[in-house]
């Protein structure tokens, strides 16, 4: 298993060097939105938990930051939250929390949080 992660840092933190090279990459934070509170997971079944890192997970092994953010809701009576995540350079840490700032003064207004129960 090391050594699987060992070659995920090397091809993620090779494909930020390009070519084109990229200072940041931009991902949804999930695959789906946000599920209910008192599940386990996405799913809730046991033998199938890790859909919902399948953008995260990466990131996390090779040793990037990555920011998560509010980018949106879904639509209908109860929307959820869809998340951005941001990525950068190795250890370039400061450049990921610059953008992240900067998205979050571009960004929609938020809503207050939490939501009321309705």
């Amino acid at each position: 298993g090391y050594s699987q992660m060992q070659a995920l840092r090397e091809a993620a933190n090779a494909a930020m060097d390009g070519p084109p090279p990229l200072d940041f990459l931009l991902s949804p934070v999930s695959p789906m939105p946000a599920y209910p509170a008192h599940q386990a997971s996405p799913l809730h079944d046991p033998a199938r938990p890790f859909e919902h890192i399948a953008f995260t997970l990466p990131f996390n092994m090779s040793e990037q930051p990555a920011l998560a953010l509010n980018a949106g809701y879904t639509a209908g009576p109860r929307p959820l939250p869809i998340g951005l995540q941001i990525i950068g350079r190795r250890f370039d840490d400061a450049g990921v929390l610059a953008l992240g700032a900067v998205w979050e003064q571009l960004r929609p207004a938020q809503r207050p949080w939490p939501l009321e129960p309705g």
